[in-house]
């Protein structure tokens, strides 16, 4: 809040305006008059293979409407089977049949939600052993069947490009044209274990942001043109300094690319109850 004033916009976690206490949901809801508010979902799991949870997605909307949320975004997850919460966001099989599935959900997403959705793509820990679309296969077909569009967190593809193997350039590359609308950065930590083959990268939203992801955004930024950028924070919120260095990291990438004729974008930090952003343009 001391900072305020130095970012354009908020990311709230809809959750927590659901969800959490008396006090959290007015702190955020004071907010709406003051600066401009984005609408991020964690509680959806698109991915378990139920029907969706119709009035859980009426609170979605009436929080969505309360926020003036120009969009609404979730992660291409499932987070729950029945019966249990599994407490964590797992990769879905990357087939056609799946694509499918999500692509009807979407859909009835979209007809009860009247703002553009966003799916997320996520860090994961494993692999289907059925799965043979690439991420970015995946991804162009899920959102280019049901017209939603992809919230492209760069950490989780710096994560994903460097414990599964594959080139994360070539991921962005193969994005199909306009199909980035916002985008997420972050910091992660570096998880060693005897048990482990090689170091494994985790996505913890609590540190300042690799070269490496900074990197990826700036090549991003040459090839596509999202309307905003979010710096996600969980963790260590009291390092202040970290956080508006980072906003200011990402305003130099963006800058960078204005100055190559590439379009501009608003940046940002997100937190887990609030997620702040600060415009580059």
């Amino acid at each position: 809040m001391a900072n305020l004033e130095c970012f354009d916009l908020l990311e709230v976690t809809v959750d927590h305006c659901i969800h959490g206490s008396l006090a959290q949901r007015a702190e955020i809801f004071d907010l709406v008059a003051r600066i401009p508010i984005n609408a991020h979902g964690v509680g959806l799991s698109i991915g378990t293979d139920v029907p969706l949870d119709l009035a859980y997605l009426d609170q979605v909307a009436a929080i969505v409407e309360r926020l003036h949320a120009p969009a609404y975004s979730e992660h291409l997850a499932f987070t729950r089977v029945p019966g249990r919460d599994l407490a964590n966001l797992l990769p879905l099989p990357r087939t056609e049949a799946v694509a499918e599935m999500i692509v009807a959900k979407v859909r009835a997403i979209m007809a009860r939600i009247p703002v553009p959705f966003l799916l997320e793509n996520i860090s994961y820990v494993f692999e289907w052993p059925d799965s043979h679309l690439s991420d970015a296969a995946f991804l162009n077909l899920i959102c280019g069947e049901a017209g939603a569009g992809l919230l492209l967190d760069v950490e989780n593809l710096y994560l994903n490009a460097t414990n599964h193997g594959f080139d994360a350039f070539a991921f962005l590359d193969d994005l199909s044209t306009g199909l980035v609308r916002e985008v997420h950065m972050a910091g992660g930590i570096v998880v060693r274990d005897p048990g482990l083959a090689k170091p494994f990268l985790a996505d913890s939203h609590s540190h300042p942001i690799p070269a490496e992801t900074l990197e990826l955004l700036e090549y991003a930024l040459a090839r596509h043109t999202p309307a905003t950028i979010v710096l996600e924070r969980d963790d260590r919120l009291e390092a202040a300094d970290e956080i508006l260095g980072d906003v200011e990291r990402i305003r130099a990438c963006v800058d960078r690319g204005s100055k190559n004729g590439h379009g501009k974008a608003t940046l940002g930090k997100a937190t887990g109850g609030k997620e702040t952003v600060a415009s580059a343009g």
